[in-house]
């Protein structure tokens, strides 16, 4: 694969980066389709869970064999395969950050539960201790000094939590 300097790579993942010769991304972020019957231009979202999962697997390994030593590894998936994103790391030898919660306010509507209005997003690295995190890039004002004034409190902020409630889900319908 040519050098890819600050590209995004779209397309279907098992395929592109299965042509890679070498490690090449300081990041991924993965966004597969749930599998909850989505109506996809090219993708069937409803497929017996033993395909999903090990399709899962499949493209996880893929995103794997591109990913540098010290490169970071998101993946974004909602409530019925997390777990198996979350077991499917270990096998593959990656190492769990944090699981982050995205809680957003228009989740899908239901009639016989409470709605879901989050997303769970994995941060895996490849190394537990050689990887990349610009804290200084992501960090927020603490409570301890927005609402006391708390002269303790860190000047630089703090790391932000891991339920995120402060960035919009960006749709289609978007302009």
């Amino acid at each position: 694969m040519r050098k890819l300097v600050n590209k995004i790579v779209c397309g279907d993942c098992i395929e592109i980066l299965g042509k890679a010769k070498a490690p090449f991304a300081d990041l991924i972020f993965a966004d597969p389709p749930f599998n909850i019957g989505y109506q996809y231009d090219k993708y069937k979202d409803a497929v017996k869970s033993e395909k999903y999962i090990a399709w899962t697997r499949d493209w996880m390994a893929a995103c794997l064999n591109v990913l540098n030593p010290a490169g970071s590894f998101y993946i974004a998936i909602g409530d019925d395969y997390a777990a198996h994103v979350r077991i499917i790391g270990d096998e593959l030898g990656l190492n769990l950050r944090n699981w982050i919660i995205w809680h957003y306010t228009f989740g899908q509507q239901t009639k016989q539960k409470f709605a879901r209005a989050h997303t769970h997003l994995f941060y895996f690295t490849r190394d537990s201790r050689d990887f990349v995190f610009n804290d200084y890039a992501v960090r927020v004002p603490s409570d301890r000094r927005l609402t006391y004034n708390d002269k303790r409190a860190n000047p630089r902020g703090k790391l932000p939590d891991d339920v995120w409630n402060h960035y919009s889900r960006v749709c289609g319908t978007f302009k």
